[in-house]
Parts: structure tokens; C-alpha cells; sequence
């Protein structure tokens, strides 16, 4: 008998339907968002901890940590404060976003995706992290450009506005659904004895 792994149990269930019922159920702190087992960071705009910063970037590109080690305390506090100046409630506009990412990709080893995770762990309501396999869900171009990261973080925005289910979700948490969504879509059909339950 021929079967999809991850296939969908209705005709039409697509990654909405699937978003729907995960989202909510999703982590929306990481541990890698916790400074001292606490979140009490997020209330200082002036700056960030620096181990916590290194921990997030190495988190999220491992690869460019090198470079990320050569910030010093002084740089990173002085650019995360110009990255939060406008970004003082929600709804954040596209320009407060875009002048944030503009800081913090000033800071040595840091490329848009981590500037995303950076602002997620600050504010998991309000960002969600780009990510390739996000994009390909979405059908976006598989662009992490700042342009396109605010187009993606709109399209979360407008998920979690048409379905009521997702009212109470933070973006953080539609994203990683979506990012579980993406290996059952590209799921391979393979054979299955028949007497096999799943």
C-alpha cells in the first residue's frame, strides 16, 4: 500500500490547517532566550548581555561565531540601543523593523537571519526568526535581504490574523510551525505493509 509519510489526513489539509492546531501548542521562549533562567533582559533597551548575545548568534549561525566573538560589549550595547529606538509598541512599522535589522547587521558576523533571531528573543510576539525552509512553505523568494524579511514577518502577521485559532499565538510560535510543516510537505511516498498501523 502506497502511503506519505506525514500525509495529510484529509484531502486539501495543507500547512493553514496544520498551523491552526500546532501554533498554539509551540514553545514560544527557547532556552536560548533566557539570560540567568530569567527574561528580565528584555526590559532593558539599553543593551543586551553579552553571553547572551554570543549564545543566541552561535545558536542561530554557528558558522559565523568567530566573527560574532570579535564584538566587544561597548559596540554590541551601543548598536542593540539604536536597533530598539524605534521599536517602542506594537504594530511595529516596516521602517522601525528595517532600521533595527540596519543596526544589528553592523555588528561583525551578523547577517539578517541572526539580526531575526536576535529581535525574536527580545520579542517572540512581535518576530519570528527567517529561516530557508519558512520561505519555501510560504513561497517566498529564498532571500534572507531585509526586504524580504519584512515581507515574511508581514505574512506571519497576516496568518495569525485571518484564523482566529492563532489569535493568542506569538509570530515565534507560527514560525516554528511552519518550520515543522516543511519536511511532512516534502515527505517521500514509500511502501508500507498494509497490516502496519500509524
Amino acid at each position: 500500500m502506497l502511503y506519505e509519510y506525514g500525509s495529510s489526513p484529509v484531502n486539501g489539509y495543507d500547512y493553514n490547517d496544520f498551523v491552526r492546531y500546532i501554533a498554539p501548542v509551540l514553545p514560544k521562549n527557547d532556552k536560548v532566550f533566557f539570560h540567568d533562567n530569567s527574561l528580565i533582559w528584555r526590559n532593558n533597551h539599553n543593551g543586551i548581555p553579552l553571553e547572551l548575545f554570543r549564545n543566541i548568534c552561535h545558536w542561530k549561525s554557528p558558522r559565523r561565531f568567530r566573527k560574532v566573538y570579535n564584538n566587544n560589549e561597548n559596540n554590541v550595547n551601543r548598536l542593540w540601543e539604536n536597533a530598539l529606538q524605534q521599536l517602542n509598541r506594537p504594530p511595529f512599522q516596516e521602517d522601525a523593523i528595517r532600521h533595527a535589522l540596519e543596526q544589528l547587521i553592523i555588528l561583525e558576523g551578523v547577517a539578517v537571519p541572526t539580526a531575526s533571531a536576535l529581535l525574536t528573543a527580545w520579542n517572540p510576539d512581535q518576530f519570528g526568526m527567517i529561516d530557508f525552509k519558512v520561505l519555501a512553505v510560504l513561497n517566498l523568494p529564498k532571500s534572507t535581504s531585509m526586504s524580504n524579511y519584512v515581507t515574511y514577518r508581514q505574512k506571519l502577521v497576516d496568518l495569525k490574523n485571518a484564523q482566529p485559532e492563532l489569535k493568542n499565538c506569538a509570530l515565534r510560535q507560527i514560525e516554528l510551525a511552519l518550520w515543522h510543516w516543511y519536511p511532512i510537505q516534502n515527505a517521500d511516498t514509500r511502501e508500507r505493509p498494509d497490516n502496519q498501523h500509524y
